[in-house]
């Protein structure tokens, strides 16, 4: 990550989503009706989800204040668009909402908060987490 610009994480992010969250979408509905909707609602939502949300990332990194930056930037971008999925996934008609989104829930919380972590060092930083 550190020679990679914004635009290229982001870029690799929405990639992998897609690819990824896609794919476990039409396993988790197979044998659904509307399966393939699932699965390439899924694909394009996570492209779209994750290249924005590494967005959403990359700039409350920047403007949220210490020492709620890490925190906020790592969990509140990622946490609204799993509500969006849910919304979505729920409207649609997903046979299995909870599971199908269940992966992006586990991989991409760790993800965005290991994302924050690279950021930290990076701009050279101390790792500021509030103890409440």
């Amino acid at each position: 990550m550190n020679n990679m610009t914004s635009q290229k994480r982001m870029l690799i992010t929405g990639l992998l989503s897609g690819l990824i969250y896609g794919l476990w979408t039409y396993y988790i509905n197979f044998g659904a009706d509307n399966v393939l909707l699932s699965a390439w609602t899924q694909a394009i939502n996570s492209f779209i989800g994750g290249y924005v949300v590494a967005g959403l990332v990359e700039f409350s990194y920047r403007v949220v204040p210490a020492p709620y930056k890490f925190m906020v930037s790592a969990f509140v971008p990622y946490a609204l668009l799993m509500v969006l999925y849910a919304f979505i996934h729920q409207s649609i008609g997903t046979k299995h909402v909870f599971y199908t989104i269940l992966p992006n829930i586990l991989i991409g919380f760790p993800y965005f908060f290991l994302y924050v972590n690279k950021l930290e060092k990076n701009s050279g930083t101390v790792v500021n987490i509030p103890q409440g």
